[in-house]
């Protein structure tokens, strides 16, 4: 809800993100992803500028009471061990947490999950209450490269899409990779395209007191970070670490494989639970918390990437932040922010991957070390920055 201020972003009297997502993950006992965080950090903005948090009910967004803001900003929604009592706990906050009242007739609402967007009542919802809506489009996966999204995630996508270029007045994007997909799509299908900001997602370095130990003090291992899926290409990763355990035997580098098991991963899974010849030289860690993830990625002697599609690509991001070289697929959303930084190779090259696996494990890696030199010219990207570029572009809608 508004505090009654004067709202500082827009004309509107009152001004809301929305936390569906958020909240449906933390009832589904679900670690944070990328899109999680980006959320997180956005109820975080709104919140230190008066503004409320909502949450799609039916198809009206409803508002959250000032209680709920705290639990979900301070983190007291967060999974624990104890995953029945925590869900019976969430569902019963979440009973108390939802007004029975709409948003404000005439509010401006931000929208930085693809949570409801392909829901044509609420779409009708809002205009009939003369509210502004701005949406973060993440990316367009699901469009360009169905054959890594779920069977019937296309049509569901190209409905948000249709939905948020006729019908919002504004639209958020994390780079200019995604910008140029939205407006191809939208010039395919015939569709206006309604202002557009460029907004890099923001990195903040956690602080981790007392420090995280990890249980590989002094052997050399490398990161993969993501949902464990197809896109994500660790079955090219897994399977080259079958080749490095046959050429290096008990010398080779360990994998540390970071992130939730997703969907038709099968095959990764069979080969991660399965794989005798390579198993004592992975660790998987299906529920890292940040600082545990900041602390792997601290020390390894690269972060890998060989994905076959981003949107943005926050793992990167976070590891060059926090001074890890990255070995990465040259997509061009990665390459938009960090440069010629990271060593590259084609998602489809396993040979060059192999090699540069090899080179950056060795004591003293003349590839490692250039890489660690070319970091100092990195430009980190903050959430304060990202957010000065949004308020920006909230204050030019009403102009």
């Amino acid at each position: 809800m508004s505090t009654g201020k004067k709202n500082p972003l827009t004309k509107q009297s009152a001004f809301y993100v929305d936390v569906t997502r958020l909240l449906r993950r933390h009832v589904g006992s679900i670690h944070h992803t990328g899109i999680d965080r980006v959320n997180l950090e956005y109820a975080r903005w709104i919140h230190g500028l008066g503004g409320g948090l909502c949450l799609h009910r039916g198809f009206e967004l409803k508002t959250l009471s000032r209680n709920a803001w705290g639990k979900i900003l301070l983190g007291e929604l967060q999974p624990g061990s104890a995953e029945r009592l925590y869900r019976h706990r969430v569902l019963f906050l979440l009973r108390s947490l939802v007004f029975r009242k709409p948003i404000s007739e005439g509010a401006s609402v931000t929208i930085s999950t693809h949570s409801w967007l392909g829901c044509w009542n609420t779409w009708q919802w809002l205009a009939k209450r003369r509210c502004k809506s701005i949406v973060f489009i993440h990316d367009l996966i699901p469009v360009q490269f169905p054959e890594y999204s779920n069977p019937r995630e296309k049509k569901r996508h190209i409905q948000r899409l249709e939905n948020t270029l006729t019908h919002s007045q504004g639209i958020i994007v994390n780079s200019r990779c995604t910008e140029s997909a939205l407006r191809r799509h939208a010039h395919s299908e015939g569709l206006p395209v309604p202002p557009v900001l460029v907004a890099p997602l923001g990195h903040d370095t956690p602080v981790t007191e007392p420090a995280i130990e990890i249980p590989l003090q002094g052997v050399p291992y490398f990161v993969v970070l993501g949902t464990i899926e197809p896109r994500k290409n660790h079955l090219l990763l897994l399977t080259l670490w079958r080749e490095l355990v046959r050429r290096h035997g008990s010398a080779s580098p360990r994998l540390v494989v970071i992130g939730r098991r997703g969907w038709e991963c099968e095959q990764i899974v069979d080969i991660l639970e399965r794989c005798e010849a390579i198993h004592p030289f992975l660790i998987e860690r299906n529920d890292a918390s940040d600082a545990e993830v900041s602390a792997w990625i601290t020390g390894a002697k690269a972060l890998l990437m060989p994905s076959f599609a981003e949107g943005f690509g926050m793992p990167v991001q976070e590891a060059l932040a926090l001074g890890t070289p990255v070995i990465s697929s040259p997509l061009p959303a990665i390459r938009e922010f960090a440069e010629a930084i990271p060593d590259y190779a084609e998602t489809y090259d396993g040979t060059r991957w192999l090699e540069l696996i090899e080179a950056y494990a060795s004591p003293d890696s003349p590839l490692r070390s250039a890489q660690i030199h070319r970091l100092q010219a990195f430009k980190e990207t903050t959430w304060p920055g990202h957010f000065c570029l949004v308020e920006e572009f909230l204050r030019s809608l009403d102009s």
